[in-house]
């Protein structure tokens, strides 16, 4: 093979691979529908207090837990931050773009942790949006696996959209 076929074949490669990865890291994700809005009441209000109050991440089902007190204390944070947001709102309507943005704050300050921990926070964040009754997708989230009608996968422990975990409050 001639020398310049070589260096065109790099070329060629070095191309592939870099539309490949800016695809990866462009591409369109999708979107919360921006019309979608769920009526904030008593009783979402209360669902919502029970996971605020609920001791998170523990160590189990393949999880072993983040490293020390501290890390779980921040952890649980960020999830209680985002339900602390929803709370603070008046009763009434609550569009699903604002709740998408708090979620996305949450996912953003947890990059950096290890990625079992980011997991098991994005399952907490899915199930503040289960809870909240949103069929749309947040925009953060792979949606492969969700159920029919709806944009998210179900949260760790619902067995259906219909059957919510009992949540421990430990």
């Amino acid at each position: 093979m001639p020398h310049y076929a070589r260096i065109l074949s790099a070329l060629i490669l070095v191309a592939f691979a870099a539309g490949g990865a800016i695809w990866r890291w462009w591409k369109p994700k999708p979107e919360p529908l921006y019309e979608e809005r769920v009526m904030l009441d008593e009783a979402l209000r209360a669902r919502l207090q029970a996971l605020r109050d609920e001791d998170k991440f523990h160590a189990g089902e393949g999880y072993a837990g983040p490293k020390g007190p501290k890390n779980r204390a921040t952890l649980s944070g960020w999830v209680n931050g985002v339900i602390d947001d929803i709370l603070a709102e008046d009763d009434g309507p609550l569009e699903a773009s604002d709740v998408a943005g708090r979620i996305g704050l949450a996912i953003g300050a947890a990059s950096k942790r290890p990625h079992a921990d980011q997991e098991r926070l994005h399952g907490y964040l899915i199930e503040i949006w289960w809870i909240l009754g949103y069929r749309s997708a947040t925009g953060y989230f792979p949606t492969d696996d969700a159920p029919e009608g709806w944009g998210e996968r179900l949260p760790p422990g619902w067995a259906s959209p219909e059957r919510p975990r009992s949540l421990t409050g430990r």
